[in-house]
């Protein structure tokens, strides 16, 4: 008598549960980019429109560099975008120690990093202009990643696939920018 053969083996079963763990996992990935997102667009766009460097670049790569909120720089040092430089946690009693500079606020650090851009010989240029792909490829040639054009493509990826360039458009404005208390942090 012949056995009906299971359509699931244990190799099916095992890439069944895979699949279903690693979707679970993207679904969680983006709804904590989307909430970073949410969380932070208006303040880049606050920045945006004081300093005419686009909405795009400074969600990009705060979302990249911070590891969407949830880097150990930016949840210890409030450092949205990998900064270098001097932070004050030991000195606290906090047993963390890092390169990376520390910020008082959420709102310093996207400051600070908007103040590094406009001080580069590139700004004059690109100020106004709300192409993100020209500065990202401006940057870059300024090396202001040591990463290179692999930074360069995360960054990419993370303004197409979030569509971050929508808050370049002044019609997408969104309401609740927070306090700009970065000037004296």
């Amino acid at each position: 008598m012949l056995q009906k053969k299971s359509c699931f083996n244990s190799r099916s079963l095992f890439a069944l549960i895979f699949c279903y763990f690693f979707s679970q996992q993207i679904t969680a990935q983006s709804l904590s980019a989307n909430s970073y997102i949410i969380t932070y667009a208006p303040l880049a766009q606050s920045l945006s429109a004081k300093t005419g460097i686009p909405s795009s670049i400074i969600l990009g790569i705060a979302l990249i560099e911070s590891g969407h909120g949830s880097g150990e720089n930016c949840k210890m040092l409030r450092n949205h975008f990998g900064i270098k430089g001097k932070n004050h946690l030991p000195e606290q009693g906090i047993n963390y120690k890092s390169a990376y500079r520390s910020y008082l606020s959420d709102e310093a650090s996207f400051g600070h990093f908007c103040t590094i851009i406009k001080r580069k010989k590139y700004y004059p240029l690109l100020k106004e202009n709300k192409d993100f792909k020209v500065w990202l490829s401006t940057m870059n040639k300024s090396y202001y990643s040591s990463a290179g054009i692999v930074w360069v493509n995360k960054i990419l990826y993370a303004i197409k696939r979030h569509h971050l360039n929508k808050f370049d458009l002044p019609q997408q404005q969104l309401d609740g920018s927070p306090k700009m208390n970065w000037m004296h942090a």
